[in-house]
């Protein structure tokens, strides 16, 4: 009798084991059953990066979140899993996609005390194809925005060549980083500071030797349209400050453009060049926006710690008066190119345009009657902004500024919060709750859905749910996962990892609403 009891309870566990993995994939299809993290997509959405089994190396000093493991990739339509390599790194620069997704980029054989292994690449369009070794002793990669070309450090040199076997060109020693210009044409490297930290720019085609732009330089930023670089170089007069140079194509001569200069950006239309000039080591700059080429600039506002050009490049948002205690500014507003600056909100950390360029959403701090961080929203050529919503903690638009969501009445540090949308089509309409108890929220490329977490209380991990806007339709996707959540391009699938013990692995739920 006792036998039989036992058995019944064997199997009554096994059961319910069995049970418990049902539930779980009932709500999405396992593609890899592994003891998965660090989940990464690649741009077309189709194919998931994981690292399997990850460790974290037993070396003092490096990064808490530091994993090695297993580098695996899955489709996400399915079709199981497929071994890349060992020994990978999840730190940043560790793996990566090519912009066309079709190549992974990888270090394998990571040393965590060097910060160097092996780079390897893999075509994800072939099946049959195996991974190819780039070069060993490498500490710095990047793909080429038209993926073609792969530009690698290793060892202090840097090689360029095309992608999968090269053959590869030696270009320069003792480099740090290296970045293509949006067109793929030119190599922007820069060079470690015992080599003097010099700049330079290198075409692809090799039609030239690399053209040095500076040296002891800081920051670059290269225009959206290829014909500029702008840098900082430490000033010969202040050395604790720098200045700022600008070069162009096709001669790409450099020449000093402002001295006590911070931050800096060209607007998205590459017709503008913004920057803080006339700064100290105790005092931040004044903002000027000029014309791209370096020809002088307007003075917009007076010690800013950062700014943005509007996505459609006609207006800039900035936050001045900064005070560097408690991170917050007066949020102004310029219309380009002879828009007077206008102030729109006070003790503002923070602050994020619409993607069609008509609001800027911000966060800012009243002291009275209470204390509280609320939402405000400007809609260019207004008087002032408008408060949306107090007691905000995060806040993001739709890809296609049709809306905007935020979390509000959080609970528990933050984790329990009320999800919120405001149509912008009627922005001074109350926000609309839409789902409560949210931790985390996404919105999908076309902004059709909403990705939302939930921090579960029985485990450190998750559960995933989907909220289609037009139906006012919620559907929980995942349960017992690890973060984050990731839509597919189309906003049609959700791919995920389940953290729980019976029945790990990467997860791809496409009974979506």
């Amino acid at each position: 009798m006792a036998a039989l009891l036992a058995v019944a309870m064997v199997s009554a566990g096994c059961k319910k084991k069995h049970e418990n993995e049902q539930a779980y994939l009932a709500l999405g299809e396992q593609v890899a059953a592994a003891e998965a993290s660090d989940l990464r997509l690649s741009p077309d959405g189709k194919t998931a990066l994981f690292l399997k089994e990850g460790q974290k190396p037993r070396i003092n000093g490096i990064p808490p979140e530091m994993r090695v493991g297993e580098l695996y990739a899955v489709a996400t339509s399915g079709g199981g899993a497929r071994k890349l390599g060992n020994g990978v790194t999840n730190v940043p620069g560790g793996f990566s996609f090519s912009a066309d997704s079709r190549w992974v980029l990888f270090l394998s054989g990571y040393n965590a005390a060097e910060q160097a292994g092996t780079l390897e690449a893999v075509d994800l369009s072939s099946a049959d194809f195996r991974p190819v070794q780039l070069g060993e002793g490498v500490t710095y990669f990047l793909a080429s925005p038209d993926s073609h070309q792969v530009a690698f450090v290793a060892n202090g040199v840097l090689s360029v060549g095309p992608l999968p076997e090269g053959p590869f060109k030696q270009i320069s020693g003792q480099v740090q980083t290296a970045d293509f210009t949006a067109d793929a044409k030119w190599l922007v490297f820069k060079r470690r500071l015992s080599a003097a930290g010099g700049l330079f720019i290198w075409p692809v085609d090799g039609s030239k030797e690399p053209i040095k732009l500076g040296e002891q330089v800081g920051d670059q930023v290269s225009s959206p349209d290829s014909r500029r670089i702008a840098f900082t170089q430490r000033s010969r007069e202040v050395p604790s400050t720098y200045d700022l140079f600008l070069a162009s194509a096709p001669e790409w001569k450099a020449k000093q453009i402002a001295s006590g200069a911070g931050v800096f950006a060209f607007s998205p239309d590459s017709a503008w060049l913004g920057r803080t000039e006339n700064g100290r080591p105790d005092q931040l700059g004044d903002l000027f926006v000029g014309p791209a080429d370096g020809s002088a600039g307007k003075k917009i506002a007076t010690r800013v710690n950062e700014f943005r050009f509007a996505p459609t490049s006609d207006a800039v948002a900035y936050l001045e008066l900064f005070d560097i205690s408690s991170r917050a500014g007066v949020l102004g507003v310029a219309t380009l190119p002879d828009g007077e600056p206008k102030r729109i909100g006070n003790r503002a950390p923070n602050f994020g345009w619409a993607p069609d360029g008509k609001s800027v959403a911000f966060i800012s701090r009243f002291l009275k009657p209470i204390y509280s961080v609320d939402l405000m929203l400007y809609r260019l050529g207004e008087e002032a902004a408008f408060k949306v919503n107090p007691g905000v903690f995060g806040y993001e638009y739709d890809p296609k500024g049709r809306y905007l969501v935020f979390r509000t009445n959080c609970l528990n540090q933050g984790r329990y919060c009320d999800l919120m949308k405001l149509d912008l089509a009627e922005p001074r309409k109350p926000p609309v709750k839409i789902i409560e108890g949210v931790y985390t929220f996404r919105p999908s490329t076309d902004g059709e859905r909403i990705l939302v977490t939930y921090a579960r209380r029985d485990t450190k991990l998750y559960d995933a749910a989907v909220f289609n806007v037009a139906r006012n339709e919620r559907k929980t996707v995942a349960q017992f996962i690890e973060l984050p959540a990731l839509f597919d391009r189309e906003g049609s699938k959700v791919v995920y990892i389940v953290g729980n013990d019976q029945a790990p692995g990467v997860y791809v739920a496409s009974k979506i609403p």
